[in-house]
């Protein structure tokens, strides 16, 4: 008995949706049928129904019949129509999706009677589809700029390689050359680097590794270790720096101050002064960082925090775009953010604002 339960139920999951309906309704139908037919026969039978004969009877129970067929069949297609078809569709979508065709979308305006949950349920799938195309794009960006920006220097190391395995160089040409294959080198390893720790702070869901410590001594330590940058350039420093204690991680925190802090010096022209601020008003800590440097459009601001995207075109200054994406990622993982306000020639100031 229990294998044939469990073959029927195997039968059962076999089959369609609109097989299954109509069964069912089949089955209400037939019990229904049953029903009436019984209530007639026992009510001819003893007497509490009064008819003219068994004709009368039996051209009722066929009328009965009938109108109970008619809306069996009337269900059934109203079923179909409704939940069979749209349903039938959302699968296609789905699969065209799963294909790699993110441009898919379901669009339920034309038709009139599909219910309010799978219209629903269709606007979800659209959203669904629009974040899984935005995340291809990003991904193919990803790999051409990441194969760019690896590249570039992989070529010029080999290409200043070839040029010392020629004879008659001068010793000055010869640490020239050496010179770049070991900048070219660094470049190449600080990408490394970035890229794993970018790809570890979007990894991680929850905060890890949290404990209290000195914000502004961090931001002052993070100042010291940039102290060769603003050197070369003759940068100063205006620095306020209110007594702020904050919960966090303080390795990941340091990544933000770092990254403001150099493009802050690489953009600013020689010999300006960098405004460095940390307050605390309630539960509310905003460090601000301002430079005078050339600035950027509106263009340029929309894109800043995205992966090796940068906005000096002609990469004349050092960087491969991975630092503020980073910082963005830190801030956000803190329950943060980083807002930008920036005027073509007239500078830029990054506010960090942590919660």
């Amino acid at each position: 008995m229990k294998k044939i339960l469990e073959r029927i139920r195997d039968i059962f999951a076999t089959l369609s949706l609109t097989v299954l309906l109509t069964f069912n309704l089949f089955f209400i139908v037939f019990l229904l049928l049953a029903l009436v037919t019984l209530l007639v026969f026992f009510g001819v039978d003893g007497g509490f129904l009064f008819t003219d004969g068994h004709v009368t009877v039996g051209g009722g129970l066929v009328i009965i019949y009938s109108v109970c067929i008619l809306v069996a069949v009337s269900m059934v297609f109203m079923i179909r129509m409704v939940f069979i078809r749209p349903i039938k569709t959302i699968m296609a979508a789905m699969d065209r999706l799963a294909m790699g065709e993110f441009e898919t979308r379901i669009d339920f305006s034309s038709e009139k009677y599909i219910p309010r949950e799978i219209r629903d349920f269709g606007e979800s799938f659209n959203k669904a589809a629009g974040e899984l195309s935005g995340t291809e794009l990003l991904r193919k960006d990803f790999i051409s700029n990441f194969s760019h920006e690896f590249k570039t220097p992989i070529v010029s190391i080999n290409g200043f390689a070839d040029l010392l395995l020629e004879e008659g160089l001068s010793e000055e040409e010869r640490k020239e050359f050496l010179t770049v294959i070991r900048d070219e080198s660094r470049r190449l390893a600080d990408l490394s680097v970035n890229i794993l720790a970018l790809r570890r702070v979007e990894s991680q869901t929850i905060l890890q590794d949290r404990e209290s410590f000195r914000l502004d001594e961090q931001i002052r330590q993070c100042l010291l270790v940039t102290e060769q940058k603003w050197k070369e350039k003759d940068l100063d420093y205006q620095v306020d720096l209110e007594e702020v204690t904050y919960t966090g991680n303080p390795s990941l925190l340091k990544e933000v101050w770092l990254n403001i802090l150099d493009n802050g010096a690489k953009f600013s022209p020689e010999g300006e002064v960098i405004g460095v601020t940390l307050r605390k008003k309630g539960d509310v800590i905003t460090a601000a960082f301002t430079d005078h440097g050339p600035g950027m459009d509106e263009k340029t601001k929309s894109h800043i925090f995205e992966q090796f995207y940068q906005g000096d075109t002609s990469h004349r200054s050092q960087g491969n775009g991975l630092g503020l994406a980073m910082a963005w990622k830190v801030a956000a993982l803190h329950g943060g953010e980083i807002l930008v306000d920036s005027v073509p020639g007239r500078g830029s100031c990054f506010t960090v604002i942590l919660k």
